[in-house]
């Protein structure tokens, strides 16, 4: 396992159980992101993990979708001193009712992170959000990727997939 698997493992971030994802399958075992995003030696971590694979000469800015891919994208924009934007999953009907706090503007190249894919769905929504507002995705990097499809969709989609860990690989998920 990689430094940031046994991290991860370690923090009690990996249930076992019967879980409903995101996408509406059950799944035998849920990686609890915000198990793993609120400990800092693990943050910091997977934050340099992440801002390691980010030329801050090719990106303007760092974003991510709300509410998991927060510290994740901030924890970076720290690393690497490149601005950060949150992607609402709705637009909010109250103040500005922005979809996306921070600024990605037209021709912006953003680096975008997200904490555990398994279709790749959040991030490619992520991805055309930025798209039809003007920015150009030139990174898409997720922190864990279930190995369930995601890498394959994404790049369906026209995007590259990088992945900090991936199931069967870095990360053994035994017991289930």
């Amino acid at each position: 396992m990689s430094d940031i698997a046994d991290r991860i493992e370690a923090s009690g971030a990996i249930k076992r159980g019967e879980f409903e994802l995101s996408n509406g399958s059950i799944a035998d075992y849920y990686i609890d992101k915000y198990v793993f995003e609120t400990q800092p030696d693990v943050l910091s971590r997977i934050a340099d993990g992440i801002a390691a694979r980010i030329d801050p000469d090719e990106v303007d800015v760092i974003a991510g979708p709300e509410l998991g891919a927060v510290p994740l994208v901030t924890a970076v924009s720290l690393r690497t001193g490149i601005p950060s934007a949150y992607i609402r999953k709705d637009q909010k009907d109250y103040g500005t009712q922005a979809r996306i706090e921070g600024d990605i503007g037209e021709g912006a190249r953003v680096a975008i992170v997200e904490d555990v894919t398994t279709t790749g769905s959040t991030i490619i929504e992520t991805a055309e959000l930025i798209e039809e507002l003007g920015g150009i995705p030139r990174h898409l990097i997720v922190v864990v990727d279930r190995n369930e499809g995601g890498e394959e969709n994404v790049r369906e989609a026209g995007y590259d997939l990088e992945y900090l860990v991936q199931v069967g690989e870095e990360l053994e998920i035994e017991d289930v």
